[in-house]
């Protein structure tokens, strides 16, 4: 095919293993990537303070999508090259600050309004302890994926009835709510389908054509991400159960969960493209 290839990635329970976070299982594949000049885009629901750390361990240089498509950072380098304008008063420490969703500001005074009437518990009203137990995450970490910046996880305490109502009652403020592996996250009216696809737009501005795009993901939220690719992969649980849609029936199923998995899925797809 050898077209302009690119790999969108969600992170948790699918580049980084779900119980320990670690992603050594995947390096071949992360050396292929680099090898062959594939930009590789982590898309996660974690904040910009976790993944630029994470990113700078993975030796990657290319966008990244935070807080499930809420926020996209794209490096000065990359803007000239990818057709961006930025706003300069944006542009914080090396990186474009591409806020798509709703200042968490905003989205905590609508859980605030609505807390007497649903059982949730979101970051905001948890210690920096209650999140690293509810993660698994050190106190450290825990500390930066309370970071937010446009969009706030919860962890849910009521009936799926009462999920169904609080859903109709946050459109009234212009929010959502998605499943997520561990919590759920509300957030504005976007979604990391969204962001995957302005970036898509933004690659081919850069190639000149089209590029052919992998995206690899495990939960609920990761579903408008694998529908806007070529090449949707999805990251098997530990219990061996997996992600399922009607879209994406035709999707590669990884053989082992996280890293592993990940490392098999892409190195089998980049010889495709």
């Amino acid at each position: 095919m050898n077209k302009p290839t690119l790999v969108f990635t969600d992170l948790d329970g699918t580049l980084l293993n779900h119980h320990d976070y670690d992603w050594s299982a995947a390096k071949p594949a992360l050396k292929a990537l680099k090898a062959r000049n594939i930009p590789l885009i982590l898309v996660s629901s974690k904040t910009d303070s976790e993944m630029l750390p994470l990113r700078q361990a993975l030796g990657n240089t290319d966008p990244l999508v935070c807080e499930n498509g809420s926020l996209i950072l794209i490096p000065e380098a990359w803007l000239g090259p990818l057709g961006v304008e930025a706003d300069e008063r944006a542009v914080f420490e090396g990186y474009y600050y591409d806020y798509r969703g709703l200042p968490r500001e905003q989205i905590l005074a609508a859980l605030n309004d609505m807390k007497p009437d649903y059982l949730f518990t979101g970051f905001a009203w948890m210690t920096v302890e209650d999140i690293a137990r509810h993660t698994g995450l050190s106190e450290e970490a825990a500390a930066l994926a309370s970071d937010r910046k446009a969009s706030e996880p919860i962890i849910w305490r009521d009936s799926p009835e009462a999920l169904e109502k609080f859903a109709e009652a946050l459109a009234a403020y212009r929010l959502r709510v998605v499943k997520g592996g561990r919590f759920y996250h509300v957030m504005g009216q976007c979604d990391k389908g969204d962001a995957v696809q302005y970036l898509q737009n933004r690659y081919a501005h850069h190639f000149g054509v089209p590029p052919w795009s992998i995206a690899l993901g495990d939960s609920p939220n990761d579903l408008d991400m694998l529908k806007q690719v070529e090449a949707p992969a999805i990251i098997p649980h530990s219990d061996g159960t997996h992600l399922q849609d009607d879209a994406l029936k035709k999707a590669l199923i990884a053989p082992k969960e996280g890293a592993q998995g990940w490392n098999h899925v892409v190195l089998t797809l980049i010889d495709r493209a």
